[in-house]
């Protein structure tokens, strides 16, 4: 699996990722559906200690904090956080992980750095150097 460079957002493109990932789950928690217009928080699925950024694909909405909430059960279930995309490995690419998306009907489902979802992974590019 290739791993892309981090991206860290600030200021107004950091609030533009916020905006894409809000709309993506239509203000609701991306794990059990709670609506949310306070007291979420976006959760990195690889998180930024493990080389994680701030791409769309790599975020989610979820209700409660980093301690409480789906959020913290994210963070203190990690190898069932794993299994449903939740959390990702260091050495993977969030963009080719799915993950269990409430929105989706809770099926695993790959997001893209657009702010959309897809049942079908996406197509990995070609390495440069590579004749086809």
């Amino acid at each position: 699996m290739i791993n892309r460079p981090a991206i860290a957002y600030s200021g107004a493109a950091l609030r533009e990722r916020n905006i894409k990932i809000d709309r993506r789950e239509e203000q609701r928690c991306a794990r059990c559906g709670k609506v949310i217009w306070e007291n979420g928080s976006r959760h990195h699925r690889k998180y930024k200690s493990r080389g994680g950024g701030d791409e769309v694909s790599n975020g989610l909405l979820m209700c409660g904090s980093g301690t409480t909430g789906c959020h913290g059960w994210a963070h203190h279930h990690p190898d069932l956080a794993r299994e449903d995309g939740f959390a990702v490995n260091s050495w993977e690419d969030p963009a080719l992980v799915p993950v269990r998306l409430y929105m989706a009907g809770g099926r695993l489902v790959y997001l893209d750095d657009e702010g959309g979802w897809s049942e079908e992974p996406p197509v990995a590019p070609e390495p440069e150097g590579v004749a086809a």
